[in-house]
């Protein structure tokens, strides 16, 4: 997966601009609102000086 990262999973989906006035304009787009959790794997960790 690009930048290393592991394990991604979307934990939380929702269409965030229902009932706002800019909804039909973010529909156009397909924006939804995501909560996303993700590792890097263990053998990448770095190290801080």
């Amino acid at each position: 997966m690009a930048a290393g990262f592991v394990d991604f999973e979307i934990t939380w989906r929702a269409e965030v601009f229902d009932g706002a006035p800019q909804a039909s304009a973010a529909g156009d787009f397909g924006t939804v609102g995501i909560n996303f959790r993700a590792r890097k794997p263990g053998s990448q960790m770095l190290s801080v000086p």
